[in-house]
């Protein structure tokens, strides 16, 4: 008899929480109101800063794009308390800066990786969430697998920023959301060379050209503000974007290395309308996900219920690598002897350094000293290989990149700068 008694009350208990998630829908239904819409963009950095410390880079930037993700999950429990997400409409999606040495396969990949809950029937929202957060956990490691393309920095062109804010980021916004962007890097905007780089008085395409210039001077801050030094604008605004700038790796040669990196991105961001804005040191990911807590308030599940990062560093002697190495050589060997083509973009360079509007500006005309020519030279197959090479668009990743070698930080316990009005 007790058994049937303890049997009953069951039933009774579940039948009450089938009741009270039918009245919420009910609510929800009729009210017809939706919460706050969130649209989160996650931007990836896949320049040689993946290769730091042996290559440990990369689990971290994995386990930081998970606390996003726990985060934005927060925010969605936030909103409906039922986990029945009907009337949420959030968006979350994971992009990859323009790289030159990035392969498209990367792209496609990244271009999987997102959620719009407007788009799903109300009764399949759950199901994608979850699903969508397994597909993160499986495919992030395969990304940096491919993107891991040589353990050697010269081997990578840099991650154009720049570009994403002057061309992209406009379509990844929601009019009707609160934007928020999220920038791992180590936050120096590094590119092939930075000789022949776009400039106009002291504005620069990276950060690393404006730190050369203000480097150990006592009086930098009075110089940058004096100078107007900075980043070449983008003549776009972005009001409604609140942008947090992760895993800034400022080099440990120079104290004032992190505060004039930050100024930089400061003032670009200002001069986009940008006022709400925040930067978080690269740190161990319990240090990292303190942040993310305080700045999108909220409470991220410990570090052992995030599922954890098996990375084995890539070698040379992986598949994927050597087919890299091997095109790599092949496009260099062609195009060694094309000196008609790197005048052509010499020329280009030159028209957009003089023009008037920063907005002409594209962040890969650069210049490149021209290759020595050969003293026995066929004209005619000089000029079938040029004609070729421009209809094929030359792959320029063969292009160096002049990185430092980094050291592993030294920075105090506070590590998250806040803008003006985060």
């Amino acid at each position: 008899m007790a058994r049937y008694l303890i049997i009953t009350i069951i039933c009774a208990w579940a039948l009450a929480g089938c009741n009270e998630i039918e009245e919420a829908v009910k609510d929800a239904k009729k009210d017809g109101s939706a919460p706050p819409k969130d649209n989160y963009i996650v931007l990836l950095d896949l320049s040689d800063r993946i290769l730091f410390n042996n290559q440990q880079q990369v689990p971290k930037d994995i386990q930081v794009v998970q606390s996003i993700y726990a985060a934005f999950k927060s925010k969605l429990n936030a909103k409906d308390p039922t986990r029945l997400y009907f009337t949420v409409k959030d968006k979350l999606k994971l992009m990859v800066a323009p790289q030159r040495t990035t392969s498209s396969e990367v792209y496609d990949m990244a271009g999987n990786l997102r959620l719009q809950l407007a788009a799903a029937q109300p009764e399949e929202k759950a199901k994608l969430l979850e699903e969508t957060e397994k597909n993160f956990n499986a495919f992030l490691p395969q990304i940096y697998k491919k993107a891991v393309i040589s353990n050697n920095s010269t081997s990578y062109a840099g991650a154009d920023i720049w570009k994403y804010f002057n061309e992209d980021l406009q379509d990844d916004l929601e009019k009707d959301a609160q934007n928020t962007l999220f920038i791992i890097t180590d936050g120096y905007m590094d590119f092939e060379s930075l000789n022949g780089r776009a400039s106009r008085n002291n504005r620069y395409t990276s950060c690393t050209q404006i730190i050369n210039n203000l480097k150990k001077a006592p009086d930098w801050n009075s110089r940058f503000k004096e100078g107007d030094y900075g980043l070449l604008p983008v003549n776009k605004r972005f009001p409604n974007l609140k942008v947090i700038v992760l895993e800034l790796n400022p080099k440990d040669d120079w104290t004032g290395e992190y505060n004039l990196l930050t100024t930089i991105w400061s003032k670009w961001f200002n001069e986009m309308g940008i006022k709400s804005y925040a930067f978080i040191k690269d740190d161990n990911i319990n240090e990292i996900n303190e942040s993310i807590e305080k700045l999108l308030k909220v409470k991220l599940p410990s570090s052992a219920n995030i599922t954890s990062v098996s990375w084995t560093p890539v070698t040379e002697s992986d598949p994927e690598i050597t087919k890299a190495a091997k095109n790599k050589a092949t496009m260099a060997a062609q195009t060694s002897d094309i000196t008609p083509v790197t005048e052509t973009v010499k020329t280009t360079a030159q028209k957009k350094e003089n023009s008037n509007s920063y907005n002409s500006y594209s962040s890969y005309a650069y210049s490149e000293p021209a290759a020595p020519q050969k003293k026995k030279e066929n004209v005619k197959e000089r000029e079938y290989i040029r004609v070729s090479a421009v209809k094929g668009q030359i792959d320029t990743s063969s292009i160096h990149s002049r990185t430092n070698p980094k050291k592993p930080i030294s920075k105090p316990k506070e590590q998250v700068t806040f803008g003006p009005a985060y």
